[in-house]
């Protein structure tokens, strides 16, 4: 019931005080994240038909950049001055156990309000009779937004691949094996989550989008004098 009741009051937010705006730049989305014991922090994405960057809303912050034409991911982190590189690559290992996924629309208790003039619906993902992840998403909404998770989220599975001879079998998890690795685009496929939580207990609520978000240069350009390092390449 708590949970309903949050991302009831969030798709209220979202519907009477968005600042939306049209336009030709790029487009900008503004999370707000929860963790278990830990305080809100923004999640700021900023998405152009080149690249996807995202950060904490701080220009000099440490920011994650993805390059959308080479299916490159960037990470950089300033305290070290290092950019770790993710390389596309395919998942090219099976399952060490079965993943047996299951989708539930979930039926809600009233009418919700529209947002940019789209209905939100709310989801429940489930893997091996364990739910794994709960949201509201908007058909439609963002749909190069979507593009581009999608894509970062595919690249990010080829990595999670690679090492996944690495973790410990009594680690493998399968909601983290299906939305991390085996079906990483799954809660994409419903639309623009605006809110959403996985089984872990984190959670973020979209805030705020513009469509017409200054094309800044330096946002999508990468230091100068980094060391940068590509595990598995």
């Amino acid at each position: 019931m708590v949970w309903r009741q949050v991302w009831l009051a969030g798709v209220l937010l979202l519907a009477g005080g968005l600042a939306v705006a049209a336009g030709q730049g790029a487009t900008m989305v503004l999370y707000q994240v929860t963790e278990p014991g830990g305080e809100p922090y923004s999640s700021r994405l900023i998405v152009s038909p080149r690249f996807l960057r995202m950060d904490d809303g701080d220009a000099d912050s440490n920011f994650v950049l993805f390059d959308r034409k080479r299916n490159i991911i960037y990470s950089v982190t300033h305290s070290d001055r290092t950019v770790l590189e993710i390389h596309a690559q395919p998942v090219a290992v099976e399952s060490p156990i079965p993943l047996d996924r299951t989708h539930t629309r979930m039926p809600t208790e009233e009418a919700l309000p529209a947002v940019a003039g789209r209905v939100p619906q709310q989801h429940r993902l489930s893997v091996n009779g364990e739910q794994c992840y709960e949201m509201v998403a908007v058909e439609g909404l963002l749909s190069d937004v979507v593009a581009a998770l999608a894509a970062f989220r595919t690249v990010l599975a080829g990595e999670g691949a690679r090492i996944l001879t690495e973790v410990p079998a009594d680690m493998q998890d399968p909601c983290d094996l299906a939305l991390n690795i085996y079906a990483p685009t799954w809660q994409l496929q419903f639309g623009l989550p605006i809110q959403e939580r996985d089984m872990l207990g984190k959670g973020q609520l979209l805030l705020d989008f513009s469509t017409d978000y200054p094309l800044d240069a330096a946002l999508y350009s990468l230091p100068k004098g980094y060391q940068n390092y590509a595990p598995g390449h």
